[in-house]
């Protein structure tokens, strides 16, 4: 596997590491803290367009996410995978159900996509 980091002050030349970092981490860990980083940007988008219409008890929870993952991924310190998958889907699952609950682009409008049909040559 490929390895690339960038996520903390030790990257090499201030680029990122290409090879073990000199934390130790992983090619996978360094893979999953870029996923948990993506995690934490979409339930934060989530969260922020549905900050009017969802219940305090969801909101506290996104927060809540968003702050361990930032601080999980920042501190350089959870070089466990298992923990960190743990951590995208749980992320996953509230950004999943904040979106549950609002309307699409779609049902706002009353507009409703064309089918596209593909059509062999």
């Amino acid at each position: 596997m490929n390895m690339f980091c960038y996520q903390c002050e030790q990257t090499k030349n201030g680029t990122g590491c290409t090879e073990f970092g000199v934390c130790g981490k992983d090619p996978r860990t360094a893979t999953l803290q870029d996923l948990l980083i993506h995690v934490c940007k979409s339930v934060a988008v989530v969260a922020e367009r549905a900050r009017e219409s969802i219940g305090p008890k969801l909101l506290r929870d996104a927060d809540r996410f968003i702050v361990e993952g930032l601080f999980t991924t920042i501190t350089n310190v959870n070089f466990d995978p298992e923990r960190l998958e743990l951590l995208v889907r749980h992320g996953v699952s509230i950004r999943d159900e904040i979106a549950a609950l609002q309307p699409t682009p779609f049902e706002k409008t009353g507009d409703r996509p064309e089918r596209v049909s593909v059509v062999a040559a």
